[in-house]
C-alpha cells in the first residue's frame, strides 16, 4: 500500500512552466524606460571591464524602423558563456562572483535580468561578442523579441540562433575605434549591440533626458578614468555627439558640503561658503530615539554605547557613506555668467540639467535619485514652509556614495529604480536632511549679515510697525534755500522705504494668518474630539474592571487575560491622546480672558507634568523654583512659552549622556516689579553665531523643525507683557539658558 501511494504521489507532481511573455514582465514592463534600458546595458559594459562605451542612433529614429548600437571594449564573450550565463535567466554568476573579471571593479548586476533591458528598445536584438583568446572568429547570437508577444507560447518553446562565426564586426577596424585616443590593440574584443525596430520613436527631449542620465550615471565629482561613455546620433541631432561630460557649472558653487558617517553613526561634514572664504567643520554621531511612535534622529558628540540603550533608542542602519554637496544660489548667478558666458537663463539651464541629490553604488549612480521631479528628500516641500531659508532641488547637485558590501541594507527594489523604503533608507534620508538644514541655517545667516552689510538705510532695522523717517523731508521744506530736486528725491525715498515696510508687513500677516486659521482648527480638533474620547475612556474603564472582576473569579480563562491586556492599552493610549489634546489647547485660536492672579511656579509644576512620561523616559531631572510669586497672567499664553521651552530641551536634551540631562527654572521678582525668569537646560546649546537668529521665524536648528516656537515665544513675551527674552551666553554647565523678563501684567 505505501508503495503504490509513493507512486501516486510522483504521479501527480506537475512542474511551473513559464509562459514566454514572462520575459516582456522582466524586461519590456519591468524597466521603465528607454532611458533606464539603456543605462543598464552601460553598467553590463562596465561590469565587463569594458574602458569604453558607445551609444550609437541610426538615421531614422521612427518607431519600427531605426536602430541603436551599444558598443563596448570589455571582454566579450564565447559560445559557451552565451548559453551558461548570457543566456539563462536571472543567473547567480554576479551574485556569486562580486568581482569583474579582472578584478579591479565591483559588479552593479546581481539579479541577471539586465540584459532583458533590450526588449524595452526594440524587436530584434543581434549580438556580436569576441574574446581576446578567440583569434579569428567572434560569437553572434539574433533575438526576436516578438516572439514573447504570443500567449500560446511557453517560455521553453521559444529558441535563438546562436553561432560562431567569422569575426566581421568585432575587428581591428570595428566601429569604436574612431572615439579611441590609441588604436584597438592586436587582439580586438568586446560585445557589439545591435537593437533593430525602435519600439519608440526618439525625438529631441528623449535624447536630453539619456544625455543627461549618461551624464550623471557616473559621478562628477569622482568620475572614473577608465570608463568613457560617447554618443553618437545622425545629421539632426549631431549637437549631442560628444564625449559624456558634466558641465562647467559643477565647478562653480555658491556653497560645498561634504563629509562623511561611518557605520557606527560618526560623522564629520563642513560646509563652504565660497563668497567669504569661510569653512565650518561638524562632528559628532548620529543615533536614533522613538519619539511618538516614530523614530527621530539626534546628534551626540561622545560615542553612543548600544549596551545602555533601551528600546526607544538604536544606532543608524544606514551603514557608512560619503557625500559632496555643491548649492547655488539661483538668484545670484552673476558670477556663473562672467565665468561662462552666456546669460541668465542658458545658466539656470544648464543648473536645471545637473540639479539633484544622487546616490552612486560602487560608482555608478541608482535610479531614479536625482532625476527631475524626483524629490526623494522632501526639499521642495520643506521649502513651502520657508521659503527665504529652505533649499529646493533646482539649487543643489551633488552625490552619495554608498556600496554593496557596506551597505547590504540599502539594496535594491526588485525593479532596480530606487531602493527599499526600509530603516536604512529613512536613516539616510534624515541624516541628509540633518546636514542641510545646518547648510541652511549657516546660508541664511551669511545671507542676512551681507544684506546688512550692503543695506544703506536702517529700514531693515525698524520694527514692523516704525515709519519712516521723514525729518529730512520736513527740514528740507522748512528750508527756503534747500533744491526741489533734492526734497523730491527725499520724497521718493519715503515712498520707497513705505513700499518695503508694506511689504514686509503683509508677509509677516500672511504667516500670521496661516497661524490663526491653523489655531482654528485646532480649537475644532478640541472641540469635537474631547467628547468621544473621554466616552472611549469611560467605557475602557468599565471593560478593564469588568474583565479584572472575571479574572479574579476565573483565573485560568486566557481569552479574558487578552480582554484585560486589550482594556488596558486602551485605556493608556487614551491617556496620552488626553495629554497632547491638553498641550494642543494652548495653541488654540480661543479668545482669551482677562489675566487673573496666579502662582507662576504651580503653573510652571502643571507645564512639567503635562511632560511627566517624556522626561522620565529620557532621564531628565528636573529642578523648578520653590517660591511662591502671585503674578497676573493669562496662564494659556505663559503655558504656550513654557511648552515651547519644554519641548526644545526635551529634544536636544537626548544629544548628551543620560546622567547629565537636566533643566533648570528659577523666578525672581526684580525691584522694579518686573518678573525675571530663567530657564536653562544642560544639551549641547546653540552656537553663538545663531544667537541672533534663534527668534526669527522659521529658523530652526531642528532637521525637521518648522522654527515657530520660539517666535512664538519671543511675540508673546513682548506683544502681551512689554518684556524681553535672549539667549545668554552658553555658561559653565553647557546648554542653553534663556532669560526672560515680563514688565506688565506680572
Amino acid at each position: 500500500m505505501s508503495g503504490s501511494s509513493k507512486d501516486k504521489n510522483r504521479e501527480s507532481a506537475i512542474a511551473l512552466r513559464p509562459k514566454a511573455r514572462i520575459l516582456k514582465t522582466l524586461g519590456e514592463e519591468l524597466i521603465s524606460s528607454e532611458t533606464v534600458a539603456l543605462i543598464e546595458l552601460v553598467k553590463n559594459a562596465y561590469d565587463a571591464d569594458a574602458e569604453n562605451v558607445l551609444i550609437s542612433f541610426s538615421d531614422s529614429l521612427e518607431k519600427g524602423e531605426g536602430s541603436i548600437h551599444v558598443v563596448d571594449d570589455g571582454h566579450g564573450m564565447d559560445m559557451d558563456t552565451i548559453i551558461t550565463s548570457w543566456m539563462v535567466i536571472a543567473t547567480s554568476s554576479k551574485k556569486d562572483y562580486k568581482k569583474s573579471q579582472n578584478g579591479r571593479r565591483r559588479v552593479l548586476g546581481e539579479k541577471g535580468i539586465g540584459r532583458f533591458a533590450t526588449a524595452r528598445i526594440a524587436d530584434e536584438l543581434e549580438l556580436f561578442t569576441r574574446t581576446s583568446s578567440q583569434s579569428f572568429n567572434e560569437s553572434y547570437a539574433v533575438f526576436d523579441w516578438t516572439q514573447f508577444d504570443d500567449d500560446e507560447k511557453f517560455l521553453s518553446d521559444i529558441l535563438f540562433l546562436a553561432e560562431e562565426q567569422v569575426a566581421t564586426v568585432v575587428t581591428h577596424d570595428w566601429c569604436l575605434s574612431k572615439f579611441l585616443e590609441e588604436s584597438c590593440d592586436a587582439s580586438p574584443h568586446g560585445t557589439y549591440l545591435k537593437m533593430n525596430g525602435l519600439k519608440h520613436t526618439w525625438e529631441r527631449h528623449d535624447i536630453e533626458t539619456l544625455q543627461r542620465g549618461l551624464s550623471r550615471l557616473l559621478s562628477p565629482f569622482f568620475a572614473k578614468q577608465d570608463f568613457n561613455i560617447f554618443l553618437e546620433l545622425p545629421e539632426a541631432y549631431s549637437d549631442f555627439n560628444s564625449k559624456i561630460a558634466p558641465p562647467e557649472i559643477i565647478k562653480y558653487p555658491h556653497y560645498i558640503l561634504k563629509g562623511w558617517v561611518n557605520d557606527n553613526g560618526e560623522y564629520y561634514f563642513s560646509v563652504s561658503i565660497e563668497a567669504e572664504g569661510n569653512t565650518h567643520e561638524y562632528s559628532g554621531f548620529f543615533y536614533n530615539v522613538l519619539t511618538a511612535g516614530e523614530w527621530e534622529l539626534h546628534t551626540s558628540k561622545e560615542t553612543p554605547v548600544k549596551s545602555e540603550f533601551t528600546e526607544y533608542e538604536r544606532l543608524v542602519d544606514s551603514g557608512p557613506f560619503e557625500f559632496e554637496l555643491r548649492i547655488w544660489d539661483r538668484d545670484e548667478l552673476e558670477n556663473l555668467v562672467q565665468k561662462l558666458g552666456g546669460g541668465i537663463r542658458s545658466v539656470r539651464k544648464d543648473l536645471d540639467a545637473i540639479a539633484g541629490v544622487n546616490i552612486y553604488r560602487d560608482g555608478f549612480r541608482v535610479l531614479p535619485y536625482g532625476e527631475p521631479n524626483n524629490d526623494w528628500l522632501r526639499l521642495d516641500i520643506r521649502r513651502v514652509q520657508a521659503p527665504t531659508k529652505r533649499l529646493s532641488n533646482n539649487q543643489i547637485t551633488g552625490y552619495i556614495t554608498i556600496t554593496a558590501d557596506k551597505n547590504p541594507n540599502l539594496h535594491d527594489r526588485s525593479n532596480r529604480e530606487g531602493l527599499d523604503n526600509n530603516s536604512a533608507y529613512f536613516d539616510l534620508q534624515n541624516i541628509m536632511r540633518f546636514l542641510l538644514n545646518e547648510t541652511e541655517n549657516l546660508r541664511y545667516v551669511s545671507k542676512r549679515e551681507t544684506l546688512k552689510k550692503s543695506d544703506d538705510d536702517d529700514q531693515n532695522k525698524n520694527g514692523l510697525f516704525q515709519s519712516p523717517d521723514f525729518e529730512k523731508i520736513s527740514a528740507s521744506l522748512k528750508d527756503d534755500k534747500s533744491n526741489k530736486e533734492e526734497t523730491l528725491q527725499l520724497i521718493i525715498k519715503a515712498e520707497d522705504d513705505w513700499k518695503k515696510q508694506i511689504k514686509k508687513l503683509q508677509s509677516v500677516l500672511s504667516q500670521y494668518h496661516a497661524l490663526a486659521t491653523l489655531g482654528g482648527i485646532v480649537d475644532k480638533i478640541l472641540h469635537d474630539g474631547r467628547q468621544p474620547l473621554a466616552k472611549i475612556q469611560t467605557e475602557a474603564g468599565l471593560g478593564l474592571e469588568a474583565s479584572e472582576d472575571f479574572i479574579k473569579n476565573n483565573p485560568d480563562d486566557a481569552q479574558f487575560k487578552i480582554f484585560e491586556k486589550s482594556f488596558g492599552k486602551i485605556v493608556s493610549h487614551s491617556t496620552i491622546l488626553r495629554d497632547v489634546f491638553q498641550r494642543a489647547e494652548p495653541f488654540g485660536g480661543r479668545k482669551r480672558g482677562r489675566p487673573k492672579k496666579y502662582y507662576i511656579e504651580s503653573l510652571i509644576q502643571e507645564n512639567f507634568s503635562n511632560y511627566e512620561q517624556e522626561l522620565k523616559e529620557a532621564n531628565v531631572s528636573i529642578h523648578l523654583p520653590e517660591t511662591s510669586t502671585l503674578v497676573s497672567v493669562d496662564t494659556t499664553e505663559l503655558s504656550e512659552i513654557f511648552i515651547n521651552l519644554i519641548t526644545n530641551s526635551l529634544y536636544w536634551l537626548k544629544s548628551v549622556p543620560k546622567d547629565r540631562r537636566s533643566i533648570h527654572v528659577l523666578v525672581e521678582r526684580k525691584k522694579t516689579g518686573a518678573l525675571e525668569i530663567i530657564f536653562s537646560d544642560t544639551g549641547p546649546g546653540i552656537d553663538v553665531k545663531y544667537k541672533d537668529r534663534v527668534f526669527e521665524p522659521y529658523f530652526s536648528k531642528k532637521p525637521n523643525g518648522d522654527g515657530l516656537g520660539l517666535s512664538l515665544v519671543g511675540e508673546i513675551i513682548h506683544g502681551y507683557y512689554n518684556g524681553s527674552v535672549e539667549l545668554l551666553d552658553t555658561g559653565v554647565s553647557g546648554g542653553a539658558t534663556f532669560r526672560i523678563l515680563l514688565n506688565k501684567r506680572v
